[in-house]
């Protein structure tokens, strides 16, 4: 069975001359005037130390998650949360009011048409008095 952590070994042909495969690089992240993030890429100095991640186990990743699970909120406050599908219904009707006739709404629309054709046309007959 093969060994899954172990690393294929590098062919030094593949990656080209030795000076490129061993140039070490930094990256920075950088945003533009419009706010566009991309990233710069700089040779790293000769006495640069990379940080080296591992995985913690033990005593303190106990104490460091018990710590976390102290320092938690409460389980019921999360009903105290918004939430804005299980909110409560508003006093009212669901339709945000009353409902309106339509029909009455059409009459009051053609009166008000009426009533503004009428001061036109009294305007006009003004006019042609005042013109004889």
């Amino acid at each position: 069975m093969k060994d899954v952590k172990s690393k294929p070994p590098a062919d030094s042909d593949a990656k080209g001359d030795s000076e490129t495969a061993n140039r070490r690089r930094v990256g920075r992240v950088v945003h533009d005037d419009r706010g566009w993030a991309s990233v710069e890429w700089q040779d790293a100095p000769e006495n640069y130390v990379r940080p080296v991640l591992e995985l913690e186990t033990g005593a303190t990743t106990q104490t460091r998650l018990k710590s976390v699970r102290s320092n938690a909120p409460p389980a019921n406050s999360k009903k105290d949360a918004f939430n804005p599908y299980q909110r409560a219904a508003a006093d009212g009707p669901a339709g945000g009011g009353t409902r309106r006739d339509l029909r009455k709404l059409s009459k009051w629309i053609k009166m008000m048409r009426e009533i503004e054709e009428r001061k036109v046309l009294d305007k006009e007959e003004a006019e042609k008095a005042r013109e004889e």
